[in-house]
């Protein structure tokens, strides 16, 4: 495990804590993903095809991490010691990957990834580390939030923005 990882996991405020996602996390962290997908959800089919449908973007999307960022840290973020959400991070070089941060609905809007991003910014400021994400352009409840902790947008596509955040100004 990286040394970042390590020093994550102790970085949180009470009652909030970061551990290691196990194998026995991963029905919550399925069901965390199903609560993401409400474009799926939409769709005019029946419940077991979008179900169905669900289940197969996850397995793609978590190959697609697996793929693209093999040293990925994957952490789950408990709440007085309930699973309320999930984090995904990857250090290369002098930038910190923040490949997907997730919390269940029920606990969103409460300030848990503000303060999980907040420790993140303050773990990369530490270590001269630049943080690198993309947000899905339909999700501005995310974006708002990254705009307000500071992140910039320094690219987009059709799909997604990139953002970047370094405790020193990008030039």
């Amino acid at each position: 495990m990286h040394s970042l990882t390590l020093a994550l996991l102790d970085t949180l405020p009470a009652p909030y804590r970061l551990r290691l996602q196990h194998e026995e996390d991963e029905a919550f962290a399925a069901a965390l993903y199903g609560t993401t997908r409400d474009d799926l959800r939409q769709m005019p089919a029946e419940p077991a095809f979008i179900e169905q449908l669900i289940a197969m973007q996850r397995r793609m999307q978590s190959h697609g991490y697996r793929q693209s960022f093999p040293q990925a840290a994957y952490l789950v973020l408990q709440q007085d010691n309930i699973s309320i959400g999930r984090l995904v991070i990857e250090r290369r070089d002098a930038v910190l990957h923040l490949v997907d941060i997730a919390v269940l609905p029920e606990a969103r809007g409460q300030g848990a990834a503000s303060i999980v991003l907040r420790s993140l910014q303050a773990l990369a400021e530490t270590q001269q580390l630049a943080i690198h994400l993309s947000v899905n352009r339909n999700n501005g409840g995310a974006r708002k939030l990254y705009l307000r902790l500071g992140f910039q947008v320094q690219g987009e596509n059709e799909v997604q923005e990139h953002l970047v955040w370094s405790a020193t100004p990008c030039r």
